[in-house]
């Protein structure tokens, strides 16, 4: 699909190209994967390891209350460290920037994990739902899908909307990051440098 609200694959790769450039200086960690020369089959991506408070919005049910805490008392019994008053547990993000073959448009995937290593206790839907929804933000589009390129399930921002927020950004010299500046606070704790702005 061509035309206004879209972007082709080769401008996607010249916009990522710039990024990943900016993303270096700053030792941000974002990194390129895949097949750059088939279309849709290379994607930017980026693995952060952050510690939240446990009342992040994160844990609203006393279930999960009481799960997380004993996953963090357990943290805390191994690491000497770390005090035993610290209302933190670690959480480890990963974000995917992928090109959709069928929309045109940049695709947001993103995973966390409410722990030390990947893949374990994946923060789910509802929870991240639950957090979007504590930052009073209107994005509702958030579902979880198979990762079109590695396989595995991952949530998502879905593409309906971007071809809105491309129009809108039509002049930018970079539209990947002014199509991310608008999604990035949807995307569950992905901040971006302002560094990054420079580019359009």
């Amino acid at each position: 699909m061509d035309g206004s609200g879209t972007i082709t694959w080769e401008t996607f790769l010249e916009n990522a190209e710039s990024f990943l450039r900016v993303s270096d200086k700053l030792l941000d960690g974002w990194t390129f994967h895949g097949e750059k020369d088939v279309p849709g089959q290379a994607y930017l991506a980026r693995q952060a390891k952050i510690f939240i408070p446990i009342d992040d919005g994160m844990v609203n049910s006393a279930e999960a209350t009481d799960d997380w805490c004993e996953e963090l008392g357990s943290v805390l019994q191994e690491d000497p460290f770390v005090g035993a008053s610290s209302p933190e547990s670690p959480l480890i993000t990963e974000h995917h920037i992928l090109w959709s073959l069928s929309y045109s448009v940049p695709v947001l995937y993103f995973n966390a994990w409410k722990s030390d290593f990947s893949g374990m206790n994946v923060v789910s839907v509802e929870e991240v739902q639950k957090y979007l929804h504590h930052l009073d933000l209107k994005y509702t589009e958030l579902s979880q899908a198979i990762h079109p390129i590695v396989g595995t399930p991952f949530l998502f921002l879905h593409p309906c909307m971007s071809h809105e927020l491309l129009r809108n950004t039509a002049k930018s010299k970079n539209q990947l990051v002014s199509w991310l500046s608008s999604v990035a606070p949807a995307a569950f704790h992905l901040n971006l440098n302002t560094e990054y702005y420079k580019l359009t």
